[in-house]
């Protein structure tokens, strides 16, 4: 049995892969002006430029953070997906020194599409388990 790709399961790749591959500047192509991302550890970011000023802080604080994306579920406007996150902390973060621990967290995110655009992101996993693997208290 064929499946099929939806165009929101086609950005939200497109958006995996330019975290995965450092190509930031790219995220003006997937996500819109007024894209908001919410997780445990950002609270909620509003605006594509604060997006990118935070994926840039993210990916100078682990060299090597991943989205290795397991499952998606899509509709028109819709992409449920569910991923590992993983990482070295070997940069400063978050006014945090390294601590050159690694991390690997079970995620699930949520992406609203909108106009062609990812509009919005909400992000769910273990702040707890992260800090814990960093060997970080939980603040």
């Amino acid at each position: 049995m064929a499946t099929t790709t939806t165009e929101a399961e086609r950005l939200v790749t497109e958006y995996v892969r330019i975290w995965n591959e450092r190509e930031l500047s790219e995220l003006d192509d997937v996500v819109a002006e007024s894209f908001t991302f919410t997780s445990p550890t950002a609270g909620t970011i509003e605006g594509r430029e604060n997006v990118k000023a935070y994926a840039d802080a993210v990916v100078k604080g682990f060299s090597d953070f991943q989205i290795t994306v397991h499952e998606m579920l899509s509709g028109d406007h819709l992409v449920m997906a569910e991923s590992t996150l993983s990482g070295t902390h070997d940069g400063e973060f978050d006014g945090i020194p390294p601590t050159q621990e690694t991390f690997d967290v079970q995620d699930m995110a949520k992406f609203v599409v909108e106009d062609g655009l990812l509009k919005e992101e909400r992000t769910y996993f273990d702040q707890q388990d992260f800090l814990g693997q960093l060997g970080l208290p939980d603040e």
